[in-house]
């Protein structure tokens, strides 16, 4: 049941990224998405990097922060 409450949200984005995208009038094409999370080792951007790793829509992922990010680096890499 747990499964279907986390996998809920990520089903309905996908069902209205093409209405979204269309809205703002940009064109749907299949451009890679580059993310940059500023603040990667703090309490926000951790979770936000490990989201973004995980999502399907994003091809290229970068982390920052002003004290280094080799936790986080370490964490991604457990991600598939």
């Amino acid at each position: 049941a747990r499964s279907q409450v986390i996998n809920a949200p990520m089903s309905a984005l996908r069902a209205f990224r093409p209405t979204l995208t269309a809205a703002r009038g940009l064109a749907t094409s299949t451009k890679p998405i580059k993310v940059a999370v500023l603040g990667a080792a703090g309490g926000i951007g951790q979770p936000l990097s490990l989201l973004c790793k995980l999502s399907p829509y994003v091809d290229e992922l970068a982390c920052y922060d002003v004290v280094g990010t080799p936790g986080v680096a370490a964490d991604l890499l457990h991600c598939p």
